[in-house]
């Protein structure tokens, strides 16, 4: 039997099935999660802060980064992505039958948990080893999953609360995490031999070359790489989980903030192109920089506009930026310290990174309790953002240079 992965057109299947992967978990964790708040508070009673704390168990998608990226460098993807995508069934079947505010958080504990292993790394990494010379724009299409999942799942949410309630919402979304499962199963596989069929030629041997954990840890790289994605990835958590409430609470329907949303992750898809195809001729670093200055131009339109007609200013403005940064913060670490340890290392980014999460959404639900909007947790939010663009400044590459080297020299 002949070796499907020869075949000439193969790197796009594994591709197409991370951007489905991605769509499914970025689409229903994040942006359906607004459309759930007021129904959740509604149907238990739950304050705006309750529910909200709910997204700082992303920080165990963290947490379990590191050993996800271990798995992955260990076992590969195949197996990894189809134990992540069954505890994210898992928790979206057995929401219907949650009482308490424990039974939530303890269910998104475990939506979180499964993160890792179901897109975030086991997506980079597929692309990392299956494209070379086209790896910027490949990850920009395969990640932009994320953002057609907003397209989708943040009206779709509406739709389905509307016709079947916010219980039956959550059981279809569990059968969609449960049917990929084989899919996964039948296609994904770890890249061999180079194809001799016209395929792809495999990369230069430098482009698997790289650092080891214990060698990224020694560098004053890492510690600069952390500090830069800890305060960029702010906005997943504490803004646009945030965002169909704010605009609520301006004055817009939900129905409007809904289809808003499925606009803003339009233009994140177009983010994630240009920025893919930018990162393949210049450095990570200034499309992260630009990134950045996007989403701090989004934030001082929507906290400025209110529910006036330019306030969708915001959405190709924020969206652009927000929608590059998934697509940025592997090709930066890839740049910066290689694929031969990439999981590894991604994964324990990822751990050290994980205070945003555990931090942001409690206080941005708090912030609009005590004041009744989120003018002031956006604010501070596009602080953190500045911050992160001087930070990445200072960022290089370590694996230009001999190994040995790289680390004295950090």
């Amino acid at each position: 039997m002949p070796d499907p992965t020869r075949y000439r057109h193969y790197p796009i299947l594994i591709a197409f099935v991370a951007f489905l992967s991605f769509t499914l978990t970025i689409g229903i964790t994040q942006y359906s999660f607004g459309v759930f708040v007021t129904e959740l508070e509604a149907e238990f009673g739950w304050t705006r802060s309750e529910v909200s704390t709910a997204l700082s168990f992303f920080a165990l998608a963290g947490a379990t980064s590191l050993p996800v990226g271990w798995a992955l460098d260990r076992f590969g993807a195949r197996p990894v992505m189809m134990a992540s995508l069954a505890a994210m069934a898992l928790s979206q079947l057995l929401r219907p039958f949650m009482t308490e505010l424990w039974q939530f958080y303890a269910l998104n504990a475990l939506q979180f948990v499964g993160i890792p292993g179901a897109a975030l790394i086991t997506g980079a990494h597929l692309v990392g080893i299956w494209f070379d010379r086209t790896r910027g724009r490949a990850m920009g299409l395969t990640s932009m999953g994320a953002n057609f999942g907003g397209i989708v799942f943040s009206s779709v949410t509406a739709t389905l609360i509307a016709g079947v309630g916010w219980e039956g919402a959550y059981v279809v979304y569990g059968c969609l995490f449960a049917a990929l499962i084989p899919v996964v199963f039948l296609v994904v596989r770890e890249r061999a031999a180079p194809a001799s069929d016209g395929a792809e030629a495999a990369p230069p041997p430098a482009a698997f070359l790289g650092v080891t954990l214990r060698q990224a840890l020694r560098s004053r790289m890492f510690y600069i790489v952390v500090i830069t994605l800890l305060f960029a990835q702010v906005t997943y958590q504490s803004v646009l989980p945030q965002l169909v409430p704010h605009l609520e609470n301006v004055g817009i329907s939900k129905g409007r903030a809904a289809a808003a949303i499925s606009a803003f992750a339009f233009f994140g898809m177009g983010g994630k192109v240009f920025f893919g195809w930018f990162c393949e001729r210049y450095p990570a670093r200034y499309a992260l920089v630009t990134s950045l200055a996007c989403q701090v131009t989004g934030i001082a339109i929507l906290l400025t506009a209110g529910d006036a007609f330019w306030v969708w200013a915001f959405v190709p403005v924020f969206g652009l930026g927000f929608g590059a940064l998934g697509v940025i913060m592997p090709l930066l670490v890839q740049e910066t310290f290689g694929l031969t340890a990439f999981g590894t290392i991604f994964g324990a980014i990822s751990f050290l990174t994980l205070g945003q999460a555990l931090i942001g959404p409690p206080l941005v639900g708090i912030s609009f309790d005590a004041t009744g909007s989120y003018q002031l947790a956006f604010t501070v939010i596009a602080g953190l953002f500045v911050v992160s663009a001087i930070t990445v400044s200072f960022v290089r590459p370590i694996t230009s240079r001999p190994v040995e080297e790289a680390t004295r020299a950090a």
